[in-house]
């Protein structure tokens, strides 16, 4: 006899409030409240905003809602600027006056490192600002074909369906109207079906199209792209479902680049390399990693997660040695290609698989600083296998305040102090945070 499944559990539904009073901030900057015992994360609400609110899920002790009206209106809501904000995915935040998404982010992150860390920074610095508006040097548009044509844009809040767009005002002002463009010219090709994604890339010197595709484009076709881009001046390039880069056209042999002057350098990478969207607020940010670190000509630092070696090079200006690591290949590849094109003799690149068995020479050297820049499920495996190696300085810069809290919490475990912290306005308008800790022990 077959046992049975053990039943579901039951959701004991509640009869929806009129209105909720907001009295607090989710860790993702929706607002929170309590009601019959649940907490309640309501997109849209600011704290101290009573709302009249929507049931999307109802869950055993908490439920999403979204704002239907807002009856009594916080000081820090502002009209969106963007016609499309209501339904578009892309920016979350834009009812929310600028300075108070940097107060609301940073309490954020220190409420979430005293809960789940029980951690409290001896220091908290003034977050790094820029501007608001016309900052992202990069994006990445979704394309859908039907019987009502092309549209093309980002992805709706919630949901796979496409939000049409002409123009963005979080885009730096040379691609806003890179969308529009895209919509005049790809109608034009015969294969035009097999475009399902368009990246937009600013660098330093050039702009870049990336067209991606699910079937090879005829002749006509990328001859037809290829006269398009030499009247807008910009790269293109195809990309196919395997990932591989092709480029039809650049007006001239210049890669593309970005710099940090600060350090008299420039960083080369491909359209598919990662790379910070706001290019003002990184160099801020790699000018303050260097300043809170304190390098000095004996140091010998280990940088992981380096990417194309946006903070190693940088510190070699300082430092006897550092050591980058990073998953990817092809990053590794430029980064060594940055350190030659700057002249850097003292940075040295791995690549290596930073959650399995850490074997590698680079593991089992002795070191300084530690720079750690994590993707959002954070550091905390890696954290555990480095703990007898782990050198007094850890500069920890994150994307996920849970992931940093959790892992903060870690560290004071092991010994560590956290001795400064401050947020980073990198994705101004959206709901995530970019933050810095300084660790020490």
């Amino acid at each position: 006899m077959r046992a049975r499944k053990p039943a579901a559990p039951v959701i004991h539904r509640i009869i929806p409030p009129e209105t909720l009073m907001i009295t607090g901030l989710s860790h993702d900057g929706r607002g929170l409240a309590h009601y019959q015992g649940k907490a309640f994360f309501v997109e849209g609400a600011l704290e101290g905003e009573q709302v009249q609110i929507k049931i999307q899920e109802e869950h055993r002790r908490f439920v999403n809602a979204k704002t239907t009206a807002v009856l009594q209106v916080s000081p820090e809501r502002c009209k969106p600027d963007c016609p499309s904000f209501s339904h578009c995915g892309g920016c979350s935040m834009q009812y929310w006056s600028h300075t108070g998404q940097l107060k609301g982010k940073q309490r954020i992150v220190l409420e979430q490192l005293e809960r789940f860390g029980d951690v409290i920074p001896e220091l908290v610095v003034a977050p790094l600002t820029s501007t608001p508006y016309g900052y992202r040097h990069r994006c990445r548009l979704a394309i859908r074909w039907g019987k009502g044509g092309l549209r093309l844009g980002f992805r709706q809040k919630g949901s796979n369906a496409v939000c049409p767009v002409d123009s963005c005002s979080v885009l730096v002002p040379s691609l806003q109207n890179l969308p529009k463009w895209l919509q005049q010219i790809l109608p034009e090709l015969k294969g035009k079906t097999a475009v399902s994604h368009a990246e937009l890339i600013q660098a330093e010197n050039i702009t870049a199209v990336i067209l991606r595709h699910t079937r090879m484009l005829s002749a006509e076709d990328k001859g037809l792209l290829v006269d398009r881009a030499r009247d807008k001046q910009c790269q293109l390039w195809l990309q196919d479902n395997s990932g591989q880069l092709v480029q039809l056209y650049s007006p001239d042999s210049l890669p593309l680049s970005y710099s940090l002057p600060d350090f008299q350098l420039e960083l080369l990478f491909l359209p598919g390399d990662f790379t910070q969207v706001n290019a003002s607020m990184n160099r801020l940010m790699v000018a303050q990693a260097v300043k809170w670190l304190q390098p000095d000509s004996h140091d010998n630092i280990l940088d992981l997660f380096c990417g194309l070696g946006n903070f190693s090079l940088p510190l070699s200006r300082y430092t006897r040695q550092v050591t980058g690591v990073e998953v990817s290949g092809g990053a590794i590849e430029r980064a060594k290609n940055n350190a030659v094109h700057n002249n850097i003799n003292n940075c040295h690149f791995f690549q290596g698989d930073l959650t399995g068995h850490l074997s590698n020479q680079w593991s089992r050297d002795q070191y300084d600083a530690l720079v750690l820049d994590p993707p959002r499920t954070g550091a905390r495996e890696l954290l555990k296998k480095l703990e007898v190696a782990l050198p007094e300085r850890i500069l920890y810069i994150s994307c996920n305040p849970a992931t940093l809290a959790r892992d903060a919490g870690l560290l004071k475990e092991q010994g560590f102090s956290l001795k400064q912290l401050g947020i980073m306005d990198m994705f101004p308008q959206t709901e995530h945070i970019e933050s810095m800790a300084l660790f020490q022990r």
